[in-house]
């Protein structure tokens, strides 16, 4: 066990002791199989931790591979990186792994963020909607817990499959979790909700290839229309117009 894991050990054992009263996987840290036998999970998770503790970064995206490709575009290069960026994504992610890097050094900041863009659940293929959405909002327990007073920005989940589906109407009803629940400052007052599912799905219910090609994965210029609201709310709290 790594100098990092030793370190975060109480907290999950106190994170760990609360959730296996539940039948909610979403709310179990549980680290990634290595299922390629490269241990990239481990090694890219190990670098992160590396990064949060030598950088002074102001905004932090978490998740899964939506997050992670983000960094090879257009818009992260010439608009959201100059906010002092980091990425923890990680393709494949579940909001189940993305709790067990974030109670395992990755939020062990060297100066505490600004902003923290929290984006996972569209892998949680197996859960219902209400297991994600619980899922979700531990994690954002977990991140106000180990950085007081973060601001949370939380874009919405996006369809996926070009063809209407069970995994597209579970997504969306996370989405109206999200912003029934956190509607109201009183809620939350750090947890900023922004839709970006909408305007993706064409009138005969199919997804184009030109704005998804895998019909999962956004292309550059999905990422601008999609993310662009995202940049801007991120901008807004940066510049404290919010």
């Amino acid at each position: 066990m790594t100098g990092t894991q030793n370190g975060a050990q109480t907290m999950v054992s106190e994170f760990q002791g609360m959730s296996l009263k539940s039948a909610n996987i979403c709310t179990v840290p549980q680290r990634k199989h290595d299922i390629f036998g490269d241990n990239r999970w481990e090694t890219m998770h190990e670098r992160y931790v590396s990064e949060a503790r030598n950088s002074e970064a102001d905004v932090v995206f978490v998740g899964d591979s939506i997050v992670q490709q983000l960094q090879l575009t257009t818009l992260w290069n010439e608009k959201i990186n100059p906010l002092h960026c980091l990425n923890f994504g990680i393709g494949g992610d579940r909001v189940e792994n993305v709790l067990w890097r974030l109670l395992n050094g990755e939020l062990e900041f060297a100066c505490t963020p600004k902003v923290v863009v929290l984006f996972v659940g569209t892998n949680n293929t197996d859960c219902t909607a209400q297991q994600v959405y619980e899922g979700i909002c531990h994690l954002i327990d977990v991140i106000s817990t180990k950085l007081g007073d973060v601001k949370i920005v939380l874009p919405t989940l996006l369809p996926r499959g070009q063809h209407p589906s069970a995994n597209r109407e579970r997504n969306m009803l996370v989405n109206e979790l999200c912003m029934n629940n956190f509607d109201s400052v009183s809620v939350n007052p750090n947890v900023h909700v922004v839709p970006i599912h909408e305007d993706i799905v064409q009138g005969d219910g199919t997804i184009s290839h030109h704005l998804m090609h895998d019909y999962l994965h956004l292309t550059d210029e999905g990422y601008s229309k999609v993310f662009g609201p995202v940049y801007e709310k991120l901008a807004a709290l940066m510049s404290n117009t919010i």
